[in-house]
């Protein structure tokens, strides 16, 4: 029994020594298990610690048991092949090459009976290029000490390390002062654009799909209609277009909507059914925006509908159609709207609907090409489909133009910081009809182009007299009228106006005569007509002296020079002196026709004295002798001297249905 025992350790140590490339002598088994531990010569026992200059004592290849460093510190020490421990390890000392804590090999090092030795304590150098091992990480480099020894060094301040990637959410890596690699990526939450959706934010370096929105959409810049579908004339407008009634309405922002029935150029006429679709939101609980509309209102002409899909625009539920129910505010027919004054729509959203992801429809459906007033649809501050929550100003940097800076608003929403009113952006090109693109002070360029029909000027090709604009451009008058009602500015286009005292000169188109301190303005039925506020000026009914005269164009001078004309004045004796002279030499010479001061055809009634209280209706009928100067090319100077700032009754001298010196022009505009 005692041979068997013995027989059958010997060879599982002998497969243990094999397990760990140790070749272990038959002497190795010489000894019972049981045999008594054999005592040192200071009287320990093998198993008992030692210190770090003690010998090896027999043992189980492999084993470990704790002993004493030389400087006190606890260390270990191993059981090697030879069954005898080997010298206490230390933190720094010598260790076994390729044995493991337990008691095998490492076979990356060592094989076999393999007694090579590697170090882990301080490593000796001559340079720093030896020094490659004592680096622990990127933000490291190696340096031989002047003692000859390796150690590391935080490597320089913006040195690269770990991702290289360079994105809108993220610079490449750097290190800093403190051997750290830093991520160097952008503040979480600021805006990017390569997530699918395009609403993007930046998250731990990444971009990612927005999940912060700001609460209402009041469409400043194209930020806010990103990924939204528009057809027709749908889009965003900082003014209607003009009618053949009236000219443009300019809202006090930009805002999202269709121009209805017009085309351009304005007034242009059609017939469009057209949407504008979200993109995919939460629904909320109540669709809330602000509605502007100048149309037939809705039902059969100029519909307008609300819808709502949440299944990608597969299927539509309808929640408001002024076909079918017209009490919304944007089902109402308007005539004109106040541009500053919009309409509050609130559209509730079927419970099951609320909060599911959607997209919101408004339609609009001109069903015809009528009618002459129209200007179209539009909604302002709606509270879905809203922006990503903008963080900073750079967010909003590419919105920037020529009138306004992209910055981050309060709100959440890209907005502008605009230009000072009338700095030039856009086309430079000016005229009668289109006059110099200039910024309009809330962050746009303004066109200044004059509506077409309804701006007359002075400028056209032939040289006048001239039609109307059209597209930007001064027409030529085709058909003529000598009668000079002013019904037509233009007929009075190359008129001179001169401030002769510097007092002021008021000559010019009037609908009224201005107020005086007594009491308001007076309407004339026949307006417009032609004159000057002699002794008032704006803001009405200040004072001031005047003395000033206009020149008309040239004309055909009549036998008799007439017109009407209408006087609130002291009449020209002593104040408020008029003077009519007729040239026909260019103004190189100027024959008198009229001077009420001088006596000279004073009895025309402009020259009395009328006090306050005339009516608007009570015209005098003017004829002035011209026979001498018959069929002649001529001009006709009017002249108005105040002499003073008296009277507080007064409010000037006013002509119109002049015979000749002012040819209208009888194009009438918007002819099929």
């Amino acid at each position: 029994m005692v041979f068997g025992f013995t027989s059958t350790l010997r060879s599982s140590l002998l497969a243990f020594g094999s397990a760990f490339g140790l070749t272990l002598g038959a002497g190795a088994l010489t000894s019972c298990t049981d045999s008594p531990v054999p005592s040192q010569p200071d009287g320990t026992t093998t198993g008992s610690p030692s210190t770090g200059t003690g010998t090896g004592t027999a043992c189980m290849p492999g084993e470990m048991e704790p002993c004493t460093c030389l400087d006190g510190n606890d260390g270990n020490r191993i059981c090697g092949p030879d069954e005898l421990f080997g010298a206490c390890e230390c933190e720094g000392d010598t260790i076994e090459s390729g044995m493991d804590t337990s008691g095998g090999t490492d076979d990356s090092t060592s094989s076999g009976d393999d007694d090579s030795t590697s170090t882990t304590g301080p490593q000796p150098c001559t340079e720093d290029a030896d020094c490659a091992d004592a680096v622990t990480g990127d933000c490291e480099i190696g340096i031989c000490g002047p003692d000859g020894i390796c150690g590391a060094e935080p490597a320089p301040f913006d040195t690269p390390c770990g991702s290289a990637v360079d994105d809108e959410c993220t610079a490449p890596d750097t290190c800093n002062n403190n051997a750290e690699c830093v991520p160097n990526n952008v503040d979480d939450g600021l805006v990017c654009t390569t997530c699918v959706s395009g609403q993007c934010t930046c998250t731990a370096g990444a971009c990612g799909e927005c999940n912060v929105f700001a609460p209402t959409n009041n469409f400043i810049t194209t930020r806010s209609i990103e990924g939204w579908d528009l057809t027709g004339s749908w889009g965003l407008y900082r003014q209607t277009p003009s009618t053949q009634l009236a000219g443009a309405s300019e809202f006090p922002g930009q805002v999202l909507g269709s121009n209805g029935n017009r085309v351009a150029p304005f007034p242009g006429a059609e017939v469009e059914t057209s949407y504008a679709r979200t993109r995919p939101s939460p629904l909320p609980d109540t669709i809330i925006f602000l509605s502007w509309n100048v149309d037939e209102g809705g039902g059969v002409s100029d519909n307008k509908t609300v819808r709502v899909s949440v299944d990608g625009g597969a299927t539509w539920d309808t929640l408001a159609d002024c076909a079918v129910d017209p009490s919304w505010a944007f089902c109402t027919p308007n005539m004109e709207q106040d541009p500053a004054v919009f309409n509050l729509v609130q559209i509730p959203v079927p419970p099951a609907m609320a909060g599911m992801e959607g997209i919101v429809e408004f339609g609009y459906d001109t069903g015809d090409e009528c009618c002459d007033f129209e200007k179209g649809w539009y909604i302002d501050s709606l509270n879905m489909a809203t922006e990503c929550l903008c963080q900073q100003d750079s967010d909003c940097a590419g919105y920037t133009d020529e009138c306004g800076a992209g910055v981050c608003s309060i709100a959440g929403e890209c907005a502008l910081m605009p230009m000072p009113a009338d700095t030039a952006c856009g086309d430079a090109f000016d005229n009668d009809c289109n006059g110099a693109d200039t910024c309009d002070g809330v962050g746009y360029c303004r066109s200044n182009e004059q509506p077409n029909g309804l701006a007359l000027c002075g400028d056209c090709p032939g040289g006048g007299p001239c039609s109307f604009c059209e597209a930007g451009q001064c027409l030529d008058c085709m058909s003529f009228s000598d009668f000079g009602d002013f019904n037509d500015p233009g007929s009075v286009a190359e008129w001179v106006v001169t401030d002769v005292s510097g007092g002021g000169a008021d000559w010019r188109i009037y609908n009224e005569a201005p107020a005086n301190t007594t009491s308001g303005p007076i309407p004339f039925p026949n307006a417009p007509v032609y004159g000057t506020d002699g002794n008032r000026q704006e803001p009405y009914p200040g004072a001031e002296a005047e003395t000033s005269n206009v020149v008309t164009g040239e004309g055909t001078v009549p036998m008799a020079f007439t017109f009407i004309s209408w006087n609130v004045d002291e009449g020209g004796s002593f104040y408020d002196n008029k003077i009519i002279e007729l040239t026909v030499d260019g103004g190189v010479t100027w024959n008198t026709l009229v001077n009420c001061e001088m006596g000279i055809d004073a009895i025309q009634p402009f020259c009395t004295n009328v006090g306050d209280g005339r009516l608007g209706t009570d015209w005098d009928m003017i004829s002035i002798d011209t026979a001498m100067w018959e069929g002649m090319t001529g001009q006709i100077r009017f002249t108005y001297d105040t002499q003073d700032s008296c009277c507080s009754f007064e409010r000037g001298w006013f002509i119109d249905d002049l015979n000749a010196f002012s040819i209208s022009c009888n194009d009438v505009p918007f002819q099929p």
